[in-house]
């Protein structure tokens, strides 16, 4: 039987569902999967080819990047898709005997997935996206193909949201494209709320936005899932918003990055099985 050897390559992972996932899943299809978490933190950027290298040569077949890899992990990868292209990050590698082959972005498609579960046709409106990085860039380029009339983007490091903003002017100059001078400005006024920011997570608590200025749009994206009730997503709660998570931003680029990863699709009983299974083991961890 083939062995499907998989990772997540970052910092910051020690609570991911990860492997519980794809290895549940090559269960459920009878295939042998082993998934393990690779810390790595950023040191020098050109290291970050030959230790992909490694694991190619150690009999990883692919790997899952989350920070601080999404943008230059890929660029080894001999066959980026168009999204990588498109937005200079991918979380997805899929590994050939010396290196990174293939290179997808699965937090752009696990998003629209996530977004339509929760809200079939309708376009998203006018977004506020906190955070430029590789989960903000991923959504707000989701954003526009689902048809977001307006994006305004805020990141701490201004930079990075003129980066991020000439990206989506260059790709769709029908989205109107606005970068804020702070969160709260970004979100006063919007539809809906993004968080494509790392605060909240377990090791980094709070909200990107001060929480008063929170409750008047219409829905809320909080990529975090470790915990799923950060402040924002309370406060979310409290204020009658529809919410997607973190977690079914995980559901979905899972489901897509075990593909990418096997070459096998998972059926929708399978779906629904690992749906519960995580979020079981979820409050099992008290998460």
């Amino acid at each position: 039987m083939t062995t499907y050897r998989l990772g997540l390559v970052g910092s910051g992972i020690d609570r991911s569902l990860a492997p519980a996932f794809h290895e549940l899943a090559g269960e459920l299809l009878g295939l042998d999967v082993r998934y393990e978490l690779i810390p790595r933190d950023a040191d020098d950027p050109a290291a970050v080819e030959p230790f992909l290298r490694r694991l190619a040569r150690d009999g990883f077949r692919g790997l899952n990047i989350t920070v601080p890899f999404k943008a230059s992990a890929w660029q080894t990868a001999t066959e980026p898709a168009a999204e990588v292209v498109a937005t200079g990050v991918a979380n997805t590698l899929l590994l050939g005997p010396d290196g990174p082959s293939r290179a997808c972005n699965t937090d752009f498609s696990g998003f629209k997935w996530a977004y339509r579960r929760r809200f079939g046709a309708k376009e998203p409106g006018d977004v506020a996206v906190l955070g430029a990085g590789g989960v903000g860039t991923a959504v707000s380029v989701a954003l526009a193909d689902l048809g977001a009339t307006a994006v305004r983007i805020f990141d701490v490091v201004p930079e990075r949201s003129g980066e991020l903003a000439r990206l989506l002017r260059a790709r769709d100059p029908d989205v109107d494209v606005t970068v804020a001078e702070s969160a709260e400005g970004a979100v006063d006024g919007a539809d809906g709320v993004v968080n494509g920011t790392p605060v909240g997570m377990h090791w980094k608590p709070g909200s990107p936005v001060d929480l008063a200025a929170v409750g008047t749009q219409s829905w809320v994206f909080d990529a975090i899932y470790s915990p799923i009730e950060t402040p924002l997503m309370l406060r979310a709660a409290a204020t009658g918003m529809t919410r997607i998570s973190g977690f079914d931003l995980f559901l979905g680029q899972a489901i897509d990055a075990f593909e990418i990863f096997t070459g096998h699709s998972l059926p929708a009983p399978a779906i629904a099985r690992l749906e519960t299974s995580m979020e079981r083991l979820e409050r099992e961890r008290g998460i």
